[in-house]
């Protein structure tokens, strides 16, 4: 058995780098450490809160609908409870709103797709 102690990172596939990293900066408010661009790769390094992130910009655009041929698979990322009504009301508003909230025991979540039509959700501990 390998004993894991964490994540390194996450990775996000996606068409459109400049698009996404927009996303993920002014929605999401993540901070942008860094991008490369080698050996035909081109991926934009992101802060979220101690979390890194990383966006893979695909070789060729998929565009497919990821809900339906992913199924539920997605990044869930933690928000504070006093923001989560505010945070939900802005993914209506833009458009990126697919569902929620829905109550659990850990708290409360909200389901969104990015601008690369990935499903996403936001989370609030109670």
């Amino acid at each position: 058995m390998i004993q894991t102690t964490g994540i390194y990172h996450i990775g996000i596939p996606v068409d459109d780098l400049d698009r996404a990293e927009g996303f993920y900066t002014q929605v999401l408010g993540m901070k942008v450490e860094g991008r490369v661009g080698e050996a035909g790769a081109r991926l934009s390094r992101l802060k979220c809160g101690e979390a890194d992130v990383v966006l893979f910009q695909r070789p060729r655009p998929l565009n497919r609908n990821s809900f339906k041929e992913d199924g539920i698979a997605h990044q869930a990322f933690e928000v504070p409870p006093e923001i989560f009504d505010e945070a939900l009301e802005l993914l209506k508003r833009e458009g990126y709103f697919h569902s929620g909230p829905v109550t659990r025991s850990s708290g409360r979540a909200v389901y969104f797709f990015d601008t690369e039509g990935n499903l996403q959700q936001l989370h609030a501990a109670k």
